[in-house]
């Protein structure tokens, strides 16, 4: 697509009709310039060097479509919609539908994934008046604010020592409480783990317990079930198992290269809220047309969106191994998608958590803007036990610390890898040293030792 040649023709439709109508002269004109110039000491997304944040840029047909219906349907128009868009919309959602495998294609867009969250708890909370939502305690950490927004009891399960929903806790949870529905998340956002959901959906099943699916990180990985890349592994059995759940939330601005503030709520059966009961209103007829030109470019099957997603595993796991082989660094935990957590060693022969938040302070800060060869990361915050279950062995000096954590972006990820390993491994390897001695009364060794 040429991009500046379909802007161009998108604008010039509507500057014949704004021309025609105007009115307030060129009062903005002045100030253009200056917003240019504050807008340029940006970063731009994707950057080269922008390994951080699991957010996928949008689509320059995105873009394109936004931008062309925004210019002849503005979002705050009122009004019952537009036919245009309206249809946009249905197909795009049916198109979605199809690609989790639901057996109905009942659902709408909303303003973003968490929006989608939200109605998707509200229908839960009508199906099961006298029941409680049960939410993986490592999972979108707003879905205990929505249970209390909405007045509903939430009941948080324990995770296992990869960042999934643990059986046992939740067979407990069900067999203990009055639960009335299950969220369950396909790749959570700080670790990308999937929860084992084809085995929760029997335990729901047994107990008529509803099974929400917060795939507004990696849903769109479903379309890798069947591919090379994910084919006869526990996370492809479980992201198959989708099609059988009530609902699914999911944001195409994460995975789907859409711009910001897209979701779409998805039912596996018509019990979804009516328009009267919808929690979101905004009139949505741009991110419609985006969303539809966006799968019109990249179609949400295993040779479009997906193989975009099927590179990025690839490359993910080319980078795990140069982690897994250098001396400088350790993995926190395999990656299950898309999402690398790893921590910089300090020279001590058991990490100890006050020097591995350290030294991770230390590489995401190292490189502001105009370094010559920069890398950008970001932190995840992790608590004492969830350290220690991964490496038992740590020095359990304070009570959580700050990992690292990548997430490659852009259709040509894999040439990012090399100059991103070895510019966080030149920053670990000068990372502040510090040696300790047994004598040293900050040192809690008897409350790690592995278990014998």
């Amino acid at each position: 697509m040429d991009t500046r040649r379909r802007l161009t023709e998108a604008f010039d439709t509507w500057s014949a009709w704004a021309d025609a109508q105007a009115g307030d002269g060129d009062r903005g004109e002045p100030h253009l310039a200056a917003l240019a110039a504050r807008l340029r000491g940006g970063r731009p997304s994707p950057h080269p060097a922008g390994v951080e944040h699991p957010v996928e840029p949008p689509h320059r047909a995105a873009l394109v479509g936004r931008l062309a219906a925004t210019l002849v349907e503005p979002e705050g128009r009122e009004g019952d919609g537009d036919p245009g868009s309206d249809g946009l919309a249905e197909e795009v959602v049916a198109e979605l539908a199809a690609m989790f495998g639901l057996p109905t294609t009942y659902g709408h867009l909303t303003s973003g994934g968490a929006i989608a969250n939200l109605e998707a708890l509200r229908v839960a909370r009508e199906a099961h008046p006298e029941g409680g939502i049960a939410h993986g305690a490592d999972g979108f950490p707003a879905h205990e604010r929505m249970c209390d927004a909405l007045r509903v009891r939430a009941h948080s399960v324990r995770i296992d020592s990869a960042g999934r929903i643990d059986l046992d806790a939740l067979a407990t949870q069900l067999a203990k409480e009055r639960i009335g529905t299950v969220v369950v998340g396909a790749g959570t956002g700080t670790l990308g783990a999937v929860d084992p959901i084809a085995d929760i959906l029997p335990l729901c099943r047994e107990r008529d317990v509803r099974v929400h699916v917060d795939a507004t990180h990696g849903g769109f990985f479903t379309l890798l079930a069947d591919a090379d890349e994910l084919r006869d592994t526990p996370t492809a059995r479980h992201l198959r198992a989708i099609a059988d759940c009530d609902s699914v939330a999911v944001d195409p601005y994460r995975r789907g290269l859409h711009p910001h503030a897209c979701g779409v709520l998805l039912f596996g059966a018509a019990d979804g809220p009516g328009e009267e009961t919808r929690v979101d209103q905004a009139p949505l007829g741009t991110t419609a047309a985006a969303l539809w030109l966006t799968l019109r470019a990249l179609p949400p099957t295993p040779e479009g969106l997906g193989e975009v997603l099927a590179g990025r595993l690839r490359s993910t796991r080319r980078w795990r191994d140069l982690i897994d082989g250098e001396p400088e660094l350790m993995l926190y935990q395999e990656p299950e998608l898309d999402i690398l957590t790893y921590l910089a060693l300090t020279g001590e022969p058991r990490p100890r958590m006050s020097s591995v938040a350290g030294s991770s302070r230390h590489i995401v800060h190292a490189d502001p803007p105009g370094t010559e060869h920069p890398v950008y990361l970001s932190t995840l915050h992790v608590r004492v036990l969830d350290f220690l279950g991964r490496h038992p062995r740590a020095v359990a000096d304070r009570n959580d610390t700050h990992i690292l954590r990548s997430t490659l972006l852009g259709p040509d990820c894999d040439a990012h890898v090399d100059p991103a390993h070895d510019r966080v491994t030149a920053l670990a390897a000068a990372a502040p040293r510090r040696t300790h001695t047994a004598a040293d009364p900050h040192t809690r060794t008897e409350a790690v030792e592995p278990a014998v």
